[in-house]
């Protein structure tokens, strides 16, 4: 063999080794997805974790953050054609949408290039968001029943004869009093009254929470709440302010507000978890699996947070069926 024909061989070599070493760029997935909140938002934190243990590792991930519950609404569809413009530029193999006001803003353009889209941390029928839903898109429901929850919360506080559902005036809360109340202002059941609010502002909260007659306040969604001036109030400024001011026990559905500064308890879908299983949905999808073989799924695995602190102000006492169930947080 010539000396130029044993280059050649190891040269033939040398290229089929590395292209088993190296995976072809053009052959690398990419996954964009799209966060209706901001990147400090502990939800947002925890899902991307979870998405992130549950995508192989040779996956590149973009991620856009909306940052719709600090932004004025007005912003909003600018907001959107920002995504859609860096969709356009990126694209993915596959988009994640994190929340329903991405989902409404941006699902069905996105959808329409016939890209796969994966939906999480939804509280609304997602149908309600297209025309019809699309064949390429699914993904997993957050649905921690919330009527479940408050029956939990009057057998632990069981003198309690009414209930607050105070929420701000996000996509969100309109989801939550679809699902939960069906249209209706106020429901009764065991002989109890469950009624709701959306605050305006954060004075109309703070007067909600001073002047509420009900006997227990429920807070389940409050991030898009701001001042007169339109200016946005910090998450944990409301959670904080809510539990020292409030004259009876408030309640909330997101394990980072509960806490001594914070509410009493919590009962949670937990977003890391939460994220790994969007995440296993969205592996399936760039394995090969057809959108239209994956089922929408609900993700309703509660798991319930207490402050010993907040137990004790208010002489709460849990029943022992809890005693290992629970999760207590200082």
């Amino acid at each position: 063999m010539s000396k130029r024909t044993m280059r050649n061989s190891w040269f033939v070599v040398l290229t089929f080794v590395l292209a088993l070493a190296m995976p072809s760029l053009a052959e690398q997935r990419t996954v964009l997805i799209v966060y209706s909140y901001d990147e400090g938002l502990a939800w947002t934190r925890q899902c991307d974790k979870g998405i992130r243990e549950a995508l192989p590792g040779d996956v590149s991930i973009e991620r856009l953050f909306m940052d719709t519950k600090r932004i004025p609404q007005e912003k909003f569809i600018s907001r959107a054609e920002m995504v859609v413009k860096e969709f356009r530029r990126i694209q993915p193999d596959l988009v994640m949408v994190s929340d329903d006001t991405a989902l409404r803003l941006v699902g069905p353009e996105i959808a329409a290039t016939g890209v796969p889209v994966v939906y999480f941390g939804i509280n609304g029928n997602p149908r309600d968001y297209f025309v019809s839903l699309p064949k390429n898109v699914t993904g997993l429901i957050e649905r921690i029943p919330l009527l479940h929850w408050v029956r939990i919360l009057f057998d632990i506080i069981p003198e309690a004869d009414s209930l607050l559902v105070l929420m701000d005036t996000s996509p969100t809360a309109d989801a939550i009093i679809k699902s939960s109340f069906r249209g209706r202002d106020w429901i009764e059941f065991e002989e109890k009254t469950v009624g709701w609010k959306k605050a305006t502002d954060w004075a109309d909260w703070q007067r909600s929470v001073l002047e509420s007659e009900s006997e227990i306040i429920l807070m389940p969604i409050y991030h898009s709440l701001k001042n007169e001036n339109g200016t946005h109030i910090p998450y944990d400024e409301v959670v904080s302010w809510t539990s020292k001011n409030s004259p009876v026990p408030v309640f909330a559905t997101q394990d980072y507000a509960v806490g001594d500064q914070g509410v009493i308890g919590a009962l949670v879908v937990f977003g890391e978890e939460h994220g790994r299983l969007a995440g296993v949905i969205a592996k399936k999808i760039l394995d090969g699996i057809s959108v239209l073989d994956l089922s929408t799924a609900d993700d309703q695995h509660g798991i319930m947070y207490f402050n010993p602190k907040g137990l004790k102000r208010f002489d709460i006492h849990l029943p022992k069926a809890f005693e290992g169930k629970v999760i207590y947080k200082q």
